[in-house]
C-alpha cells in the first residue's frame, strides 16, 4: 500500500482527500514534522488555506527545506489548487512570501474584464483542454470526463519558456490546470471533489 503524506500547513480541512486516497487503495497519513515524510511513497500539497499562511507555516515547521530535498531527489509529489500555487515561484496573494519555487511559474489574482460572465472566486466545473499534449494524469480519463471541480481566486499563468506539459482550462483567459514536470505534477482543480474521473487522476499519480 502506497503512503502518502499529505503536507500540514494549516490548510483546513481535508477529509474529502483522505476519502479519495482510501479509495484507490493507498495509505494517506497527516506529515507535520520532518520524521513524518520519511516514510512517505509520495507527497501531496493539499488546496484549501492562505498562500502567505501555508508558506509561513512550512517555514515554521521546518518542512520548506525537507520537502524541497525530497522533491529533488525524485519523490512523486502533487500540488492541489493551494498547493500547485506553493509550487511556483510566488502569489499575488501574498507578495511577501515565497513559494517552492519548484516550478518557474507564477500565481496571480483572477481579474476578469467580464464579471458578469467569470466570477471570483472561480467556483464549480471546467473542462480542461490537453490535446496539444500528453498527460500523465488525465491518462484513462475520456475526453468527456476531462472536467474537474475549482474553486480558486487565483490561478496560474502558462508559459512557453517552461519545458513541460501544461493543459489549460479557461476563466476568460488561459490559466494552467495541469503541469507535469520530472516528478512533479500540481493541478488548480479538486480531483477528490471530481468523481470517478478525479479518482483515476489520482490513481494515476501514485501509478507515475
Amino acid at each position: 500500500m502506497t503512503n502518502v503524506a499529505i503536507l500540514d500547513y494549516g490548510s483546513g480541512n481535508i477529509a474529502s482527500l483522505f476519502s479519495a486516497f482510501k479509495k484507490i487503495k493507498a495509505n494517506p497519513y497527516l506529515a507535520s514534522t520532518t520524521n513524518d515524510l520519511e516514510r512517505a511513497n509520495a507527497l501531496v500539497l493539499p488546496g484549501v488555506g492562505h498562500f502567505g499562511y501555508a508558506s509561513e507555516n512550512l517555514n515554521i515547521s521546518g518542512l520548506r527545506e525537507s520537502l524541497i530535498n525530497l522533491i529533488k531527489k525524485g519523490i512523486p509529489t502533487l500540488g492541489i489548487c493551494l498547493g500547485f500555487q506553493l509550487l511556483t515561484k510566488s502569489s499575488e496573494e501574498s507578495v511577501d512570501s515565497t513559494g517552492l519555487e519548484i516550478l518557474p511559474l507564477r500565481t496571480i489574482h483572477l481579474k476578469p474584464v467580464d464579471c458578469l460572465s467569470y466570477k471570483v472566486p472561480h467556483v464549480g466545473w471546467n473542462s480542461i483542454d490537453d490535446s496539444n499534449q500528453s498527460s500523465k494524469l488525465l491518462k484513462n480519463i475520456s475526453s468527456k470526463r476531462k472536467i474537474f471541480y475549482y474553486s480558486n481566486a487565483y490561478g496560474v499563468l502558462p508559459s512557453q519558456e517552461f519545458d513541460s506539459m501544461q493543459a489549460i482550462y479557461i476563466h476568460e483567459k488561459p490559466f494552467v490546470g495541469i503541469v507535469e514536470y520530472k516528478n512533479v505534477f500540481g493541478v488548480q482543480f479538486h480531483p477528490e471533489k471530481s468523481r470517478k474521473q478525479g479518482l483515476q487522476l489520482l490513481k494515476n499519480f501514485l501509478e507515475n
